[in-house]
């Protein structure tokens, strides 16, 4: 079996933001529902916004 050059990036890409997708993760602290509630008081709750406001992203 053989793999393109180009087919062989896409797999390389894929798996490489994968990992970095995991290693955020495991970087992000846990907000227990006290911390969430803090949170929602001082900045508000996404439904709190129009949805004009929120920026589509796609990761690249």
């Amino acid at each position: 079996m053989s793999v393109s050059v180009e087919e062989l990036r896409k797999i390389v890409r894929e798996e490489v933001r994968r990992a970095l997708l995991e290693a955020l993760i495991e970087l992000l602290p846990y907000v227990d529902e006290e911390e969430q509630k803090e949170v929602e008081k001082l900045a508000g709750k996404p439904s709190d916004y129009k949805e004009e406001d929120f920026v589509e992203w796609s990761g690249r």
